[in-house]
């Protein structure tokens, strides 16, 4: 019996759920389409209907999560130092409240194996309109800042945005990777504010 449109919809997205929980635990490079075809109880053939190679399914997890929840969204609007704060902890209280997207990001972190042929075959599959680079958008909305003034730093603002992801995603890696106990939202409101206290216009 051929299945229907919903029906594949439905085994797709539980193809994309199974490879993140897959990828987060083995690391993308080690987990085969076997692997994910044996937790669904599917073939490898189903599987590779579904999706040509890993990468194609990697494109469409990151497609999936950026659709969910963009990552530094409103950065792109900020007028102020606290606007750019408060995207870095509106992001941070999205994964806290959502297990998905959490586990997204620390595989994204952690459990990926950042080659440059990698990157470029994404680059190839993904929508640069669909997928911008948050940290890119960072540095350009510094950069407005700086220049109407309410940055006051010899820092560049490639400079700043680095001060600022580093401090973010140390504190996920503490919290989530390293199991430090401490509230990932107040801390990361706490470590923006001090670097925003830095270069902030007097």
């Amino acid at each position: 019996m051929r299945r229907t449109k919903e029906e594949a919809l439905e085994t797709r997205k539980a193809i994309l759920t199974v490879a993140l929980d897959c990828f987060s635990k083995r690391g993308y490079a080690l987990t085969t389409f076997n692997d994910i075809a044996r937790r669904i109880h599917l073939t490898k053939g189903a599987v590779f209907w579904h999706f040509k190679s890993k990468e194609e399914l990697l494109a469409e997890l990151i497609e999936r999560e950026h659709a969910t929840y963009e990552p530094l969204r409103g950065v792109r609007e900020a007028e102020t130092l606290e606007a750019v704060r408060d995207a870095f902890v509106d992001w941070a209280r999205a994964m806290e409240e959502h297990r998905e997207l959490r586990q997204f990001v620390i595989f994204m972190m952690s459990r990926v194996e950042w080659s440059e042929a990698l990157k470029q075959r994404l680059a190839r599959k993904l929508d640069r309109e669909l997928i911008t680079d948050p940290i890119s958008e960072l540095c350009q909305c510094l950069g407005r800042l700086k220049e109407r003034g309410a940055i006051d730093s010899p820092l560049a603002p490639e400079q700043i945005a680095t001060l600022m992801a580093g401090a973010f995603f140390e504190v996920l890696r503490g919290a989530w990777l390293h199991k430090i106990r401490l509230d990932v939202v107040k801390t990361v409101e706490a470590g923006l504010d001090f670097i925003v206290q830095g270069i902030r216009s007097k």
